[in-house]
């Protein structure tokens, strides 16, 4: 049975939460997915995070997103991952403008 202090430390389907905080190999698929979705929105890693810092994990800055996508830094903090996943998934695609109208 666990103690009440050692029962916080597990989320909801028993995962440790202690464990989210180290580091982990980033997969070529996150990687993949954060490139693909960089170039879908046209926003780098300094404009996702602008104005945000109290809505980021801490710890997290641009430069280390950017060493994840360069390949320069292979383990990441999951939760700046997970965040960087999903702030990227709420943006829209890039508008394309060709001569005087806006094209998708």
């Amino acid at each position: 049975m666990l103690s009440a202090s050692s029962a916080e430390n597990f989320d909801v389907i028993g995962r440790s939460n202690v464990a989210r905080r180290y580091k982990y190999k980033v997969s070529g698929i996150v990687l993949n997915r954060i490139k693909a979705d960089k170039l879908r929105t046209g926003v780098g890693s300094r404009a996702l995070l602008h104005g945000l810092g109290h809505m980021c994990p801490q710890g997290l800055s641009a430069d280390m997103i950017d060493r994840w996508i360069s390949g320069r830094t292979e383990k990441a903090n999951w939760e700046h991952v997970d965040w960087v996943l999903k702030r990227y998934a709420s943006l829209p695609t890039k508008l394309k403008i060709q001569g005087t109208r806006i094209a998708q």
